[in-house]
């Protein structure tokens, strides 16, 4: 990737949660800040429109015969992650917030062991030419599901910054 971006690390929930007893110390964290060359509007757009998920968001170690389709009714979404034909993944969950700063995502992975809910808390900070994307992903319950989802993160945020680096608006005189 490109621009600014801070190593991601896990580490374990240390403090007592009051969100929900379920909650152990156990849990591994993924924390993500990444620059994007694209204004605040358009990066959110991008990260919530089923179209554009389906451009950037991918699975570790795809493919060109690799895709996502992405759905999206109401606060409901699905993302089905294909091999080739055949279905591999499907991540479903709800926008528990959004806005165009902040979103707040439930994440469950369908094919997992032990499906669990994580959630996944965006922030977006800037304006104009260029934006600070920082991701967290809590709630994660195992180190394999850490590490799949931090295969996963990295390999859509990779394709999500050059997206916008590729999608510039041309300036005025330039247009068609």
């Amino acid at each position: 990737m490109t621009g600014n971006v801070v190593l991601p690390r896990a580490r374990s929930v240390h403090k007592e949660s009051r969100k929900s007893p379920k909650q152990h110390s156990s849990q591994w964290r993924i924390g993500i800040s990444i620059s994007v060359h694209a204004d605040v509007r358009r990066l959110s757009q991008t990260l919530t429109e089923a179209e554009y998920l389906e451009t950037w968001i991918s699975l570790p170690n795809h493919n060109e015969s690799s895709h996502a389709i992405a759905s999206r009714t109401g606060n409901d979404y699905r993302l089905d992650f294909y091999c080739g034909e055949k279905l591999s993944t499907t991540i479903t969950g709800s926008y528990l917030v959004c806005h165009q700063r902040k979103m707040l995502l439930s994440w469950s992975k369908s094919n997992a062991v032990n499906p669990v809910s994580s959630f996944v808390d965006i922030r977006l900070r800037g304006n104009f030419g260029s934006s600070t994307l920082e991701l967290e992903h809590t709630g994660l319950a195992s180190a394999a599901e850490y590490f799949w989802q931090m295969a996963m993160w990295r390999a859509s945020l990779e394709k999500l910054v050059g997206l916008m680096r590729n999608s510039r608006l041309a300036p005025l005189g330039e247009r068609p």
